[in-house]
């Protein structure tokens, strides 16, 4: 077996000492670890909150028809589950553009990042440029870490989620939004998902809108569209179910 070499001993020495070194450096990395996993955490719950001041409140009540195809509106609102709350607030900060063209999260990152810890701050600045809500396969999966392949782009993704696939079985479609956090990508909230039954056209809905869009906005990327029509998503869920 080699030597460690002059790095690898940490000025520690050997034996003993290198072990407990290493020890320390693992504990370092964990403890590390979880004050970004709580930061991330933080930002989740603090953007739900910020969501819900009171200046947003004439949009909120605009874009819920828009995100849920009139099946939810500001007069039902109260009855959406807790699930379908946070993802509809999920779109509402990261996807929808206020009146003044910025979106929720970047008002929030404008307004709230010097209140925030240095770990918050990575995180919230992080966010910013989080992707829109997609539509991800789910290809295969190991206990918590899960293979997902964007059902429209084909890029591939390994992601943790705490609860597992939960019902979602290998072939079917998750609808989220992937976040980094430290060095692993996760789901940014609760994900909804589609069984191989309810797929049907969603891929030929999405391209048509698509070309629609593109030839109005012919210099705009994947991204700028899913962010304008993510939720188109959700109506080909409610349509389906």
């Amino acid at each position: 077996m080699n030597k460690p070499g002059r790095n690898d001993l940490c000025h520690c020495g050997s034996g003993l000492k290198y072990k407990k070194c290493h020890m320390k450096e693992d504990q370092e990395v964990e403890k590390e670890h979880s004050l970004v996993q709580r930061a991330a955490n933080f930002i989740r719950r603090d953007l739900l909150a910020f969501a819900r001041d009171e200046r947003f409140a004439e949009a909120f009540a605009l874009s819920l028809p828009i995100y849920w195809n009139d099946y939810y509106d500001a007069s039902n609102a109260e009855q959406m589950s807790q699930p379908e709350a946070l993802r509809f607030f999920d779109w509402f900060v990261f996807d929808h553009y206020l009146e003044d063209g910025r979106r929720l999260i970047e008002i929030y990152a404008e307004e709230k990042m010097d209140d925030l810890s240095s770990h918050q701050q990575e995180i919230a600045a992080n966010w910013v440029n989080a992707g829109a809500s997609s539509l991800y396969e789910l290809t295969a999966y190991e206990g918590q870490m899960l293979e997902l392949r964007d059902y429209f782009t084909d890029e591939e993704f390994t992601v943790y989620e705490g609860g597992g696939r939960g019902n979602v079985e290998l072939g079917e479609l998750i609808i989220t939004r992937l976040v980094p956090v430290t060095d692993r990508m996760e789901l940014s909230t609760t994900a909804a998902y589609l069984p191989a039954a309810e797929i049907t056209d969603v891929k030929q809905k999405i391209e048509a809108a698509k070309e629609t869009y593109l030839a109005e906005n012919p210099d705009a990327s994947h991204t700028d569209f899913m962010r304008r029509h993510s939720h188109l998503l959700v109506h080909h869920a409610l349509l389906e179910a």
